[in-house]
């Protein structure tokens, strides 16, 4: 009944008044990213420098889970009017755990403003802590580097910003079912069980207590939210608002033990785990809550269902949680799983029309029309959401990795777009990212670093003013890649190590498979699947500018190797006639050419086989991805010029795709170009920016064939695409008179986000996709 794209879910009244007050209160994009909306004031408020000064002989993972339950319980309750669904994010302490690294410090909350009055003394106390709440610092990871290279190779290659190795390691997906299945109680007897199989010395006897910890936080932290309701229900004098809180108390005492078995329990449920998993990533919406939403249709419900929905996605709306995932297969038999509630969640989606919620809907031969029809429909009305990602790819590429078929069949996306199965992995997301187009610099050089050409980086190869035939050109960048693969490889995993000393995730550890089987923390190899994830910059201007010296220098003779040198290092001042021809005379990548498709899937095909062959220290191998927000801009500013014409400091683009203004031959070449890559080797979630305007999507007709194109590309090999519909001419005026355009609406490289909200560079390199 949600299927029909011509009218809009209507919302109840309840519902809008709740829309409204949102839209009143909402924080910008970047701040939602964060996590910190900042309800309420800190007051001065420091829990875990209180927990660690009182807990000075405790072992770290017990003062740290002790920390985690004081910060949530020492904030007051907020229940705002109207709404079913209740909890915020905490405020921005001064100390704060978070899932990428472990406890982080943030000195500029210390100051009076955030309610501290003796700010130097604050600091003081915080200093004198420090050492015990990060048992290993980012010290390790330069340590670790300086002692495989030596000092100067290592300050050296950070110098040339080849990669960012174990800079993130954070998202993963928690088991909501298992939650669901077992409520807080539930857990913890499971805990109790796991713990009388394998305790066996101390260390573990403290994680399993660290574990009993965090559940009976969120179980008092539900009690405190339905203690505060019923206060407000007596003392409210409306009667509808009476009966909200008499509700709201009811449902969150209810799911504070009971495993739930309403629609509104279990929304309520899993919002409390969300909001202590920092509103991360949740998962396969569609199918944890159909049984819920299937009983509550049957046999009645406190609030509607609709109600039940729209409240959840308001909740992440407001908060900013990072990634839901509908649609797809059952992981039984693998049929389609497309559902009533699949059509529901994108109707409530195009009503909010903003950046946040973030969807992704998965892709297979056998998904229905319909569910494409809505989908695009929401592109039509200027939405970037949803993301689409291919069954037909990824599933085979997880095999491939080790993961079962069942579990494969069950995949979610997490973070910006990255690709992890619910509940059962830690693949670091994302362990980092590697610039291919800096190990094009370093082969040019013969191994020297760009950044200081008297300095030997990498081995030493032939130059490219040395190599007789691209051939040998291309050997050295082979060799070249090989060296700092392996390099990056070992630094990813001295960053996996500082997080399982940190006990990074210990709020996800309770609700992933096994960790608690295992008595493993999260980090530490616990949970089923550990293979590691590494995000692929530089692809398309390493394959355009090899495919350029391959024509223009070895084969064609119409440049000589001097004079491309010379003129690289002009950065192409005095040399614009030149630059027209590497431009224009050679074939880009994302125009459906052969040959130089072919060469980017040669070198990606290399890459992501390398990383393949290094274990991460969680267990498992790597994979590759391609989400790079905004790090295409940055890994350009390090960059020369290059020979596909590319001036100095110009993106690389952060998607799997073209360089941004490359592809001229339109939309089917760039797909057909992007589907011919391995991607069943990057299924850490390789993402593509696509460009269809509002125009393109006007009527019926253009929606349709939009729909056949994009179904093709991720049934014929493309893993993912991710949509830009604001048409070229509304980007150039925004830029002009952003006050015209608040809710223009762009994609990134993996997030949407407010057009006027990026700044110069970010704009630029937006509309530059567009040619």
């Amino acid at each position: 009944m949600y299927k029909n794209i011509d009218e809009k879910l209507q919302f109840t009244d309840r519902l809008k008044a709740v829309e409204k007050d949102i839209r009143a209160r909402l924080k910008p994009q970047g701040v939602r990213e964060g996590t910190h909306i900042e309800p309420i004031p800190t007051n001065g408020m420091n829990p875990f420098a209180d927990v660690f000064e009182e807990m000075p002989d405790a072992p770290y993972v017990i003062t740290l889970a002790h920390a985690i339950v004081r910060s949530w319980l020492c904030m007051p309750c907020v229940i705002y009017p109207n709404e079913a669904v209740v909890g915020i994010t905490r405020a921005s302490f001064p100390i704060m755990e978070h899932f990428s690294w472990g406890i982080e410090v943030y000195d500029w909350l210390v100051e009076k403003t955030h309610g501290f009055e003796n700010v130097e003394a604050e600091k003081a106390r915080i200093d004198a802590l420090r050492s015990r709440m990060e048992p290993l610092s980012l010290g390790h990871m330069i340590q670790a580097g300086e002692e495989k290279i030596g000092v100067e190779k290592y300050r050296e290659l950070d110098r040339t910003g080849m990669f960012w190795a174990g800079g993130f390691q954070g998202h993963t997906l928690p088991n909501y079912v298992t939650l669901l299945t077992n409520g807080l109680d539930g857990m913890l007897e499971i805990i109790d069980k796991y713990a009388a199989i394998n305790v066996k010395d101390q260390e573990t006897a403290d994680f399993y207590e660290a574990n009993r910890i965090i559940a009976r936080g969120m179980i008092a932290h539900l009690e405190k939210y339905a203690a505060y309701a019923k206060e407000l229900a007596a003392a409210e004098t409306d009667e509808t608002q009476k009966r909200y809180y008499e509700e709201i108390a009811e449902n969150c005492a209810y799911v504070a033990h009971n495993k739930p078995k309403t629609l509104y329990q279990a929304v309520q449920l899993v919002w409390i785990l969300s909001l202590w998993d920092w509103v991360d990533c949740i998962g396969r919406i569609d199918q944890f809550f159909l049984p819920f939403y299937e009983y509550s249709k049957e046999h009645g419900d406190v609030i509607g269902v609709e109600e039940s929905i729209a409240s959840f996605m308001f909740k992440i709306w407001e908060c900013g949680a990072h990634n839901t995932t509908i649609g797809g297969c059952h992981p039984e038999d693998g049929t389609d799983a497309t559902n009533e509630l699949s059509y529901l969640f994108l109707q409530v989606l195009r009503n909010i029309h903003d950046t946040y919620p973030r969807m992704v809907v998965r892709i297979a031969e056998d998904t229905p029309q319909e569910l494409t029809d809505l989908m695009i429909k929401i592109w039509s009305e200027g939405m970037c959401d949803p993301t689409v990602v291919s069954d037909k790819t990824v599933i085979p590429g997880l095999l491939k990795l080790g993961v079962t078929l069942e579990d494969a069949r069950d995949y979610a996306t997490l973070g910006c777009q990255e690709i992890e199965i619910p509940g059962k992995c830690n693949t670091g997301c994302e362990d980092g990212s590697f610039n291919l187009a800096k190990v094009f610099e370093v082969a040019m050089l013969g191994g020297k670093s760009p950044a200081n050409p008297e300095y030997q980086l990498g081995p030493v190869t032939k130059t490219f003013l040395e190599c007789e035939t691209f051939e040998e050109f291309f050997e050295g960048y082979v060799t070249q890649l090989k060296y700092f693969t392996k390099i990056f490889t070992h630094f990813c995993r001295k960053g996996q190590e500082c997080r399982a000393a940190n006990y990074s995730k210990l709020v996800k550890g309770l609700f992933t498979d096994g960790c608690l089987e295992k008595g493993i923390q999260h980090d530490a190899g616990g949970p089923i699947y550990g293979y590691g994830v590494v995000e692929t910059a530089g692809l398309s201007v390493t394959a355009d500018s090899m495919i350029a010296i391959k024509k223009l220098v070895f084969e064609d003779n119409r440049i000589t190797k001097d004079a491309l040198v010379a003129m690289l290092k002009a950065n192409f001042e005095g040399y614009e006639r030149e630059r027209q021809m590497l431009l224009n005379a050679v074939p880009k990548f994302g125009n459906d050419n052969e040959e130089v498709d072919a060469l980017a899937a040669k070198v990606l095909d290399i890459f992501w086989t390398e990383i393949g062959k290094y274990q991460t220290g969680r267990g498992g191998v790597y994979t590759g991805a391609c989400s790079l927000l905004t790090g295409g801009i940055g890994y350009g500013r390090d960059m020369g010029a290059l020979p596909d014409g590319r001036h100095a400091g110009e993106p690389l683009g952060n998607t799997m795709g073209p360089r941004p203004g490359a592809d001229t031959n339109g939309l089917t070449a760039m797909l057909n170009s992007v589907a011919k890559l391995p991607m069943e080797k990057g299924v850490g979630g390789t993402t593509l920016n696509v460009v269809l305007t509002t125009k393109m999507l006007a009527t019926p007709e253009l929606r349709r064939n939009v729909s056949n194109t994009i179904r093709s590309f991720l049934a014929n090999g493309g893993c993912m695409a991710q949509i830009t519909t604001a048409n070229k001419d509304d980007l150039i005026d925004a830029k002009c008179c952003p006050e015209r355009h608040g809710d223009l609406t762009v994609r990134v490289g993996g997030y949407s986000i407010q057009f006027v909200q990026l700044d110069d560079a970010a704009q630029d390199e937006i509309i530059s996709r567009y040619v």
